[in-house]
């Protein structure tokens, strides 16, 4: 990312967050995407075990690049093609720290999310929360018809800000550290600009508490996928323009795909997806008076080995906000978006 892009980027996304009118007319299908309206900023996407819904993320934003404002969790029915409540209940504090705690009005604003099974055979899902302090809160994933969540714990995140999280069987976190949660927006500019590193991968295990992970230490990292049969994990590095490979047991870097600003990853069907962001600052303008930011951006499907790029998916579009995740499901392609009060859904060709 050359400077004068890195600025305008960032000073733009900001006053672009800050809008609230609608782009079109209505949610329609265009040529590229069918739309589902209804959602705040439905930033990332997880598929329930059963297949049947999706569980959005609808974002509230994040200091200091926009006001921070609450989120909820919903689920879309991939079968009716509606969005339903993703109903919420407190259960036995089992998961997390014993001093974290939460209350059913307390709010939520959502961010990075994952499901895994647990090694004792629940479904497991952790949320990073901005609202009402930085947190993982986790949820155990009920099968009931629809599916509802039952809170079971969290981990206060502080000193850290989380932008995404990746489970594991074990219960154990890598979340992504973006930068210091009190960074000016002056120095998230120089981030950008120089392209420092800003942040890194952080481990939690309830026996240990947090351990930072150095060798990944990167420009704003962001999205994060764990690969459990070879213990390695994928990390977007938003400002620093690339994804990364990494293997846990060596500590190394495997390998690196370079792409503009990549935002959220999926590990699926024995692939990686990432989300990257393809146009111009400039092009960010168009934002203002907005409820979506359509701008050009792509799904890329890499090969979880060694990160070559299989497919991608480029998109340009006045229907739909920029792409933030791509989640394969059957012959659909579901993205959410950071800037958006729709769900859009492309054909895999």
């Amino acid at each position: 990312m050359n400077k004068a892009y890195g600025l305008l980027l960032f000073a733009l996304l900001w006053g672009c967050s800050e809008q609230t009118a609608d782009v079109s007319e209505s949610c329609s299908t265009g040529p590229e995407f069918s739309t589902y309206c209804g959602f705040q900023n439905p930033e990332d996407l997880a598929l329930t075990p059963d297949g049947r819904y999706l569980i959005v993320s609808e974002f509230g934003g994040m200091s200091p690049l926009s006001e921070m404002t609450p989120g909820v969790l919903s689920l879309f029915d991939l079968e009716r093609e509606v969005k339903r409540p993703l109903p919420i209940a407190i259960k036995d504090k089992a998961w997390g720290r014993p001093s974290c705690d939460r209350s059913e009005s307390q709010v939520l604003n959502p961010h990075g999310i994952d499901i895994v099974q647990r090694d004792d055979g629940l479904w497991q899902l952790a949320v990073v929360s901005h609202l009402p302090h930085e947190s993982v809160e986790f949820f155990e994933l009920s099968e009931a018809e629809p599916w509802r969540l039952y809170w079971r714990g969290c981990v206060e995140s502080a000193p850290y800000y989380f932008n995404d999280v990746a489970l594991t069987s074990a219960g154990e976190v890598y979340a992504t550290h973006m930068f210091d949660r009190d960074t000016s927006m002056a120095s998230v500019l120089w981030y950008v600009l120089s392209g420092a590193n800003s942040g890194q991968v952080v481990h939690w295990q309830p026996a240990v508490g947090f351990t930072e992970l150095p060798f990944t230490a990167g420009s704003f990292p962001n999205g994060i996928a764990y690969h459990a049969p070879t213990q390695r994990l994928v990390v977007n590095y938003n400002t620093g323009d690339k994804t990364v490979l990494f293997d846990l047991r060596s500590e190394k870097a495997l390998a690196s795909y370079e792409h503009n600003s990549p935002d959220n990853v999926v590990i699926r069907d024995g692939a990686v997806w990432v989300a990257n962001h393809d146009h111009a600052a400039l092009k960010t303008l168009a934002c203002s008076g907005q409820a979506n930011c359509p701008l050009p951006f792509s799904i890329n499907k890499l090969s979880i080995d060694n990160l070559s790029l299989l497919t991608s998916f480029p998109f340009n579009s006045d229907e739909f906000g920029v792409g933030t995740v791509g989640l394969a499901v059957g012959n659909s392609l579901w993205i959410g978006s950071y800037h958006a009060d729709r769900l859009g859904r492309a054909a895999l060709k």
